[in-house]
């Protein structure tokens, strides 16, 4: 927010000076824009300029503010074009061209819907295929934002759906409008707005986070604190994380300059922790100390601008210079360029000491040996003379600013969703959940907030479909708690209860090897019959075939399902993955029978309370309907016998 502001206000005062027109971050040339929706367009010219737009033979007039803004509402116009857009203020003009009107979708997750088209099954022959001019794609640079930006993130833009603008573009959303092409002939913008290994926290704004749950009032505040001062934010940071420490592993600071390190081991290379050697970071997850120390001469200790360069790093890093928590940063093996706060730095020894805390991945210092240096009126080198002290695991887990990217709160919303608002979408497309399977519970009502944020923005009956979680891990060695599971039922409930959102079951198509599956073909079309059905009216899919009831019948159990198509139990004579679950929380496998649309379950003269089917991070299931389309994974409350 305040990067786009200070933007903002250079922009408005570079049209005060040479009467200059500018669009909005989101408009451009062979951009879409919604049809059958009144059609926002934003922009700036010099402060109480009148300004004049057109889109086609529609026009309309209004004044920029006295901070130069300016919006308009053209009429709603049928699918189109391709048409030219300006804006006149008299001695400023702006025209953006090629623009179409059609349908616009939001597509938006984590890792599995950024995965792009390059990656996916078959990639050379599907970029070889010959692509529609009429299918726009934007995708979303990646942007997270303490506070509520005003413009997308440098270097979004419009492009023609091209082998080359493709490739990187997300694979399922660029499936889903191909397939949907086929079948309603309207121009598509595809707009990719997602960050892998995102948690949905990140994607909701601060707002809907206190009206959903009071999990984060203290990092909300902290982070409202950190919009207007980043230093002070970060100092206030630095004393919780101590105070965490301090909680966690007792009266020692590895951080304090007259800390005793004499028993801590010489960084063997820059690289891969797990290549050092030491049994105890064998795995990519740990919390680890490095120390080194800098010699500086009185003007490089006076430097207005020091920087420490400490090249590739992963996970997190929090930094203390002599003592003083200076710096914070989260990044996969991304470069590290810390701003030091002038005074931090004095002449003689200075103590780095660098607390790098990794879960996934390679862990540590990566280099490389050039990259590593403290810039301060000159260079000092820091390849050599690192030392190094694992922290035992059992302090756990040290806190998380909550201005991180990926795992912090309403950034990704604030930086790459807030510059959107107010512009109109056909339907939006969510994938995204890998990252909460460690909180089920807390699922569903974040994912109800996020999609009401959504309409209150983009239009208040915007249909969604939702892209259930696949497998993905260890095979079941029996019944179990499940945090994929969990989430799995949490997209299932947020379906059920909402007619406008969709559930694309993908429960078949994962890799449990392999978090990133290739297949994104057969995502892509779950998704598209999804939104044939919500967006577009025509017969589709239903959403992955939820039970209707479970009730007691004598000894057995009996799950209903709706009416449609038929189901089948594939690969064998009879379903399985169901389990019936006591009062107390045991679960066992249930043998099951199925005839029609019921599913009835051997209750072996027990009294369940819960039936599960495909309750695991990698359940084995069988049931499927027409089109190959499995019933979805539930959990149901069982009815009481009449």
């Amino acid at each position: 927010m305040i990067l786009h502001a200070a933007l903002l206000a250079i922009a408005v005062q570079a049209a005060a000076d040479d009467g200059s027109v500018s669009f909005s971050s989101d408009v451009g040339d062979s951009m879409v824009v919604q049809r059958d929706e009144p059609i926002a367009i934003r922009g700036t010219a010099a402060p109480r300029t009148r300004v004049t737009v057109r889109l086609g033979d529609a026009t309309q007039r209004t004044r920029a503010d006295r901070n130069g803004r300016f919006e308009v509402t053209l009429p709603a116009m049928s699918a189109g074009g391709p048409y030219t857009l300006s804006a006149d203020a008299g001695d400023g003009y702006a025209e953006v061209s090629d623009v179409l009107v059609g349908d616009v979708w939001l597509c938006s997750g984590q890792s599995n819907m950024e995965f792009p088209v390059r990656k996916a099954l078959n990639a050379d022959d599907e970029l070889a295929k010959p692509t529609s001019e009429t299918i726009r794609v934007m995708k979303v640079p990646l942007e997270a934002t303490p506070a509520p930006a005003d413009a997308l993130p440098d270097g979004a833009a419009w492009k023609v759906a091209s082998a080359e603008s493709l490739r990187d573009f997300s694979a399922v959303c660029y499936f889903a409008a191909r397939e949907v092409q086929e079948n309603e002939d309207v121009p598509l913008g595809l707009i990719d707005n997602s960050w892998g290994g995102a948690q949905i926290e990140a994607y909701v704004s601060a707002e809907t986070l206190k009206e959903t749950t009071d999990e984060f009032g203290d990092e909300l505040a902290l982070l409202a604190d950190y919009a207007k001062d980043e230093a002070d934010g970060l100092a206030t940071f630095g004393e919780q994380w101590e105070a965490w420490w301090h909680d966690a592993a007792g009266d020692t600071s590895p951080w304090a300059e007259d800390h005793d390190a004499s028993a801590w081991k010489a960084v063997p290379a820059m690289s891969d922790w797990r290549e050092w050697g030491d049994p105890r970071l064998s795995g990519s997850d740990g919390v680890v100390w490095l120390r080194n120390t800098a010699d500086l001469t009185a003007e490089q200790a006076a430097a207005e601008a020091p920087v420490l360069s400490l090249g590739s790093l992963s996970e997190v890093d929090s930094v203390w210079i002599n003592g003083e928590y200076v710096a914070n940063e989260f990044g996969w093996s991304t470069p590290r360029d810390h701003a030091l706060p002038q005074g931090v730095l004095r002449e003689g020894e200075n103590t780095i000491v660098v607390n790098v805390n990794n879960r996934w991945g390679p862990g540590g210092l990566h280099g490389p040996a050039e990259a590593m240096q403290l810039r301060a009126n000159g260079t000092v080198p820091l390849a050599e003379g690192w030392t190094y002290d694992v922290a035992p695991k059992e302090v756990g887990q040290p806190p998380r600013a909550p201005w991180e990217s990926v795992h912090g709160l309403t950034t990704i919303a604030n930086g790459m969703m807030a510059p959107l608002d107010g512009r109109r979408f056909k339907a939006g497309v969510w994938y995204q959940g890998e990252s909460n399977t460690g909180k089920p519970d807390t699922y569903e009502a974040l994912l109800n907030a996020m999609i009401a944020e959504w309409r209150g923005m983009f239009g208040e009956d915007l249909p969604v479909v939702l892209v259930q979680l696949p497998g993905f891990g260890a095979l079941p060695a029996g019944p179990a708690d499940s945090g994929w599971a969990g989430v799995r039922e949490a997209e299932r409930q947020v379906a059920l209860d909402d007619e406008n959102v969709g559930l694309a079951v993908i429960i078949d198509a994962g890799d449990r090897f392999d978090i990133h599956p290739a297949n994104k073909q057969i995502v892509g079309h779950r998704v598209a019959t999804m939104l044939e059905r919500l967006a577009y009216g025509e017969e589709g899919a239903t959403d992955g075939r939820s039970p209707a009831a479970a009730r007691m019948d004598g000894g057995d159990v009996v799950v209903t399902f709706p009416d449609g198509p038929e189901i089948r139990a594939v690969g064998y004579g009879a379903p399985v993955g169901f389990e019936l679950c006591e009062e107390d929380g045991a679960c066992r496998y249930a043998a099951a029978v199925l005839d029609g649309d019921e599913v009835r379950l051997d209750a072996e003269g027990t009294s369940p309370t819960e039936v599960r089917y495909g309750w695991a991070d990698v359940p084995l299931v069988n049931l499927y309907e027409e089109d190959d389309r499995p019933v979805t994974p539930f959990r149901l409350p069982i009815e009481a016998a009449d």
